[in-house]
């Protein structure tokens, strides 16, 4: 396990200039924005404008903080359509060469936005709340475990307190990873799966 507090993350200007993010962690480590496998990364977001463009990544979002965000997607050769984002919606799923424009509903929104290169691997994002939380995954070779509000005591009894990151790794002796934890009431979590694609493919 590796685990990441706020002192180790980086803040950094948005790909389009258009804002800032803090990197949570990026694999593999000292990857830049063109050549990282995944990357797991915060942003506030104080205004409406474009999303940075991504080619070949999948992109998944979720709202931390903040009332929320209209996501804007198509133009001339696709169909527009409007995806509404809030703390309590499903994290949204989408493609980093889409263009999409954001629209905040009221003030500042913070967001968690996890990437990973389509043809390295795949990934996917579930809100854990309060509560046990008995975790088997597979077929991941990789979990990223972020704690957004509260805390949480992980099987080991480590502590993950608001704003922490954990990675787990599978193991050479065991396929997939299993993850026991303990969320305070008023926890907030997001869990998200990697999995290799050359991992078991043949």
């Amino acid at each position: 396990m590796r685990k990441w507090t706020p002192e180790n993350y980086q803040v950094m200007p948005w790909k389009n200039g258009g804002g800032s993010t803090t990197e949570l962690a990026i694999f593999p480590p000292g990857a830049g924005l063109d050549n990282f496998v995944w990357r797991l990364s915060t942003a506030q977001v104080d205004v409406d404008g474009p999303f940075s463009h991504f080619p070949q990544i999948d992109r998944t979002l979720a709202i931390l903080k903040g009332d929320g965000l209209v996501l804007h997607s198509g133009g001339e050769q696709q169909r527009p359509k409007e995806i509404f984002l809030q703390q309590d919606s499903p994290p949204y799923i989408f493609a980093g060469e889409t263009s999409i424009r954001a629209e905040l509903t009221g003030g500042t929104v913070i967001d968690l936005n996890m990437m990973t290169r389509r043809d390295v691997c795949t990934h996917f994002m579930q809100r854990l709340r309060g509560g046990q939380h008995f975790v088997e995954a597979h077929d991941a070779q990789q979990l990223l475990l972020y704690c957004a509000s509260g805390g949480a005591t992980l099987h080991n009894g480590e502590r993950m307190q608001e704003n922490d990151l954990c990675l787990f790794e599978e193991s050479r002796e065991h396929a997939g990873i299993r993850l026991e934890l303990s969320a305070d009431d008023e926890a907030v979590l997001y869990l998200i799966r990697v999995h290799f694609l050359n991992v078991g493919d043949s």
